[in-house]
């Protein structure tokens, strides 16, 4: 989110990797989510597509608060989710 000023986005949509090469880690994750949350204007919304399996749900409600984060869609494999600031 290098370049984008505080409270200046509507939106930020991303897809997290969760593996730098053989470590599995949401570290990079967290970093875009705690980014996308600083660039966000209030009530701006940060979708995340990720594996159902990685719990991305539970570290926006930490970030965001658990009311202000939902559930879009999903799948077997997959989630959509939608954190509002």
């Amino acid at each position: 989110m290098d370049g984008f000023e505080a409270a200046s986005q509507d939106r930020v949509v991303c897809n997290p990797p969760f593996h730098q090469q053989q470590a599995v880690t949401d570290h990079i994750a967290w970093q875009m989510f705690c980014d996308a949350k600083h660039v966000l204007r209030p009530k701006g919304e940060l979708m995340v597509i990720g594996n159902r399996h990685l719990g991305y749900d539970k570290k926006l409600a930490r970030l965001f608060g658990k009311h202000n984060v939902k559930l879009v869609a999903s799948n077997a494999k997959f989630v959509i989710l939608q954190a509002t600031k």
